[in-house]
């Protein structure tokens, strides 16, 4: 009989197929732990309309960004100053919880650093997903009270269990400048942790995180693509335009941040509001 030739079936060339699709972006599982800075210095107004609620504002913005980037992702919070370090939150996915008891902070006292991150390790030690990577992420707003060899030994301590770090330096940016440097370097690992420096002036608090590798991530893709040079008129991201947004791309973090933005700008219109009937008030107590 006839020998039966075997059909070899041709493998797919899928280089074609790679080489056409699209980047995706990595879904990080990650637990996140807030530490904020509420001492006496968060009544500073060099951070309209003060230190605290701009930093409250950024809060928004963070918890917002690491619970829609996986929708495992959960996040805590905690205050360093007062009377002592405080878990305001404990882990959690619900980001109105963590909007609304923020809110209720008390500002008074100094600020504990390294007692507030070891705090935040330990509450991430105890998360309920052991998958999820570990990273703190503190707001640092008036003079930290630890030397630099503190903080180095906490650095390592961190690295060593895996835990990355992402400091907030604004406020007291020059006098915190070398410590932080130097636990920021204890604690690196391949780069998965940060130190963003913001100087007092008109930009908004959050606005400059919204850019930097905290927000962003660590290879840059962030939640909120680009916005794109074509086919962006109308009302598709133009009050989001250079915030690296596209509201096309992720509306809900969109509205989240518009909503955050109107909050800013409600806040600083009253304190302006205020502050002119006061002076008003002065010419006219002044005037004969």
């Amino acid at each position: 009989p006839p020998r039966r030739q075997q059909c070899r079936r041709r493998a797919p060339d899928r280089s074609a197929c790679l080489t056409r699709r699209p980047p995706c972006r990595t879904m990080v599982l990650e637990a996140s732990f807030l530490c904020v800075d509420n001492s006496d210095y968060m009544r500073n107004g060099d951070h309209a309309p003060s230190r605290m609620e701009a930093q409250l504002d950024a809060v928004n913005l963070l918890s917002g960004a690491k619970t829609q980037s996986n929708p495992e992702n959960v996040v805590g919070l905690l205050s360093t100053g007062g009377k002592g370090v405080e878990v305001q939150v404990a882990l959690t996915a619900d980001v109105g919880k963590i909007l609304s008891l923020s809110h209720g902070i008390k500002i008074g006292g100094l600020a504990n650093l390294s007692a507030g991150i070891q705090v935040a390790q330990l509450s991430l030690k105890h998360r309920q997903n052991k998958n999820q990577r570990q990273r703190i992420i503190v707001f640092v707003g008036s003079p930290v009270q630890e030397d630099e060899a503190t903080l180095v030994k906490l650095g390592k301590k961190l690295k060593k269990n895996s835990v990355a770090i992402d400091i907030i330096n604004f406020g007291e940016e020059a006098e915190n400048a070398a410590k932080l440097e130097a636990l920021l370097n204890a604690v690196n690992s391949d780069d998965n942790s940060h130190l963003v420096t913001v100087p007092p002036g008109p930009h908004v608090l959050s606005d400059i995180l919204l850019s930097s590798p905290i927000v962003q991530g660590e290879d840059g893709a962030g939640m909120g693509m680009g916005v794109g040079g074509g086919g962006a008129g109308g009302e598709g991201g133009g009050e989001f335009a250079g915030l690296g947004v596209d509201p096309n791309m992720d509306p809900e973090f969109a509205w989240a941040l518009r909503v955050s933005m109107e909050e800013e700008r409600a806040r600083q219109e009253a304190a302006a509001a205020k502050a002119a009937a006061a002076m008003e008030g002065v010419a006219k107590a002044a005037a004969p």
